[in-house]
């Protein structure tokens, strides 16, 4: 019972992330189940500056810091999600994400993310509006 409220929590929260806005509940469920939960402590880093990026992040806990160039350019708070970029391209990291408190992440891989794609039956629109969307975003 608490998994499944739990499942309804996340599925929510992922409809409000503007990737995610009008996508199917089946399509997320599905990206719910191939999602890997990880953790990190206060003061470590989830990622640095210049790594091949080829996941995202949505951070479910606390708070992280954008470093580029040993300087914090930024804060990123529960429920956002971060290196979406990681889905689409195979480029290098332009900043380090740094745990400011012990956290919890969801972490997808653009394979998960590929495969999902492929395996459900609107997969080619999702992917289509979600890279639009990221793109969108990126280039603001």
């Amino acid at each position: 019972r608490k998994i499944f409220f739990y499942r309804i929590v996340m599925i929510e929260k992922l409809k409000k992330l503007y990737i995610f806005e009008g996508i199917e509940t089946k399509f997320l469920e599905m990206i719910i189940q191939n999602w890997k939960i990880k953790t990190f402590s206060k003061g470590s880093l989830v990622f640095r500056e210049w790594e091949k990026a080829e996941n995202s992040f949505i951070l479910i806990s606390w708070v992280v810091s954008v470093i580029r160039a040993k300087k914090e350019i930024n804060t990123i708070f529960e429920w956002d999600i971060f290196w979406e970029i990681g889905l689409v391209l195979s480029e290098p990291r332009t900043a380090s994400i740094k745990a400011e408190t012990d956290i919890e992440v969801l972490e997808i891989t653009k394979n998960s993310i590929n495969k999902i794609i492929k395996e459900y039956p609107n997969g080619e629109f999702i992917k289509v509006t979600i890279l639009n969307r990221i793109i969108q975003n990126h280039n603001k």
